[in-house]
């Protein structure tokens, strides 16, 4: 499915509700009991806050590293999002900069993506692998891995033709620093958009939440530990993509179709300035949505 064939029907109808929320109309996100509440995107945004501990720029700064990272600056627990626009902008410019040399084995794009992964919390080893022993299984290979992902993107369709994707909640913020208008969609991000959807079905009264169109029932990537029991508004409705790399693809870029789209009908009278500040308000709300 390409963009046209998507932004049809009721994903049109809904781009058009999103894009008057971008311009400050009321959304009016609770969480009852916890005092949890955004009643607009914009004051999501300005709600934004990472990480959730203290993260110094280097993946332990104590440990010799086997690849070059960047350099980049220590964050305070709950920065604000011009604070982390400046790691990610470092993080961006190294990663670039690698994955245009073209050389291998190439250490500076190996330690600009465990940079990123680090600041994004997912550089982990984990019971069925992580981003960590990934990286260093893959790491010689890195930029053939990146570029096979890029060149098929560029096909403008939402299936990836990739062999063996590799599509997770750290793979998608390295493709958010590497292609344009690519938002990073993780469990928050999604959790918002999946929340957005249902509240404007229901409320505004197109039907009941188990009428929802397939094409607005946004996959929901896995949380961590007790989040993982928030980040989705309805398990009926919204399925887990955990392990599911070619869905997790899929509504990523549907997400970056509808929300570039949103953002391009919203014009100068939205609160927004791109897409990454308006993937930090849906970050924000989608921390917790029931």
């Amino acid at each position: 499915m390409n963009q046209d064939q998507y932004l049809q029907d009721a994903v049109l109808s809904f781009r058009d509700w999103l894009a008057t929320r971008l311009c400050g109309e009321k959304v009016d996100f609770a969480i009852p009991h916890h005092d949890i509440r955004y009643d607009t995107l914009t004051a999501a945004f300005h709600a934004y806050r990472w990480p959730l501990k203290a993260t110094a720029g280097l993946p332990r700064p104590d440990v010799p590293s086997p690849y070059v990272h960047p350099m980049v600056p220590t964050l305070s627990a709950m920065s604000t999002f011009a604070d982390n626009e400046v790691v990610l902008g470092a993080i961006q410019q190294a990663l670039r900069i690698a994955y245009r040399a073209g050389t291998t084995p190439n250490d500076c794009l190996a330690g600009a993506v465990a940079s990123l992964f680090h600041w994004g919390g997912v550089y982990t080893t984990t019971k069925g692998g992580g981003n960590r022993p990934w990286l260093a299984t893959n790491h010689l290979a890195l930029r053939s891995i990146l570029q096979l992902v890029v060149t098929d993107h560029a096909r403008g369709d939402d299936w990836s033709k990739v062999s063996s994707l590799r599509f997770n909640s750290g793979m998608t913020k390295v493709y958010s620093l590497l292609i344009d208008d690519f938002i990073i969609y993780d469990s928050r991000v999604a959790a918002a958009l999946a929340w957005l959807a249902l509240h404007w079905w229901t409320k505004e009264g197109h039907g009941d939440k188990q009428e929802l169109p397939s094409n607005l029932r946004f996959g929901c990537p896995p949380a961590n530990g007790k989040a993982a029991a928030f980040r989705n508004p309805a398990q009926t409705i919204f399925r887990s993509l955990s392990n599911r790399p070619y869905e997790h693809y899929q509504w990523n870029v549907r997400a970056n179709w509808l929300l570039g789209s949103a953002q391009a009908m919203a014009g100068e009278r939205s609160r927004f300035a791109n897409l990454r500040q308006i993937e930090a308000a849906l970050f924000q709300m989608g921390n917790r949505v029931i």
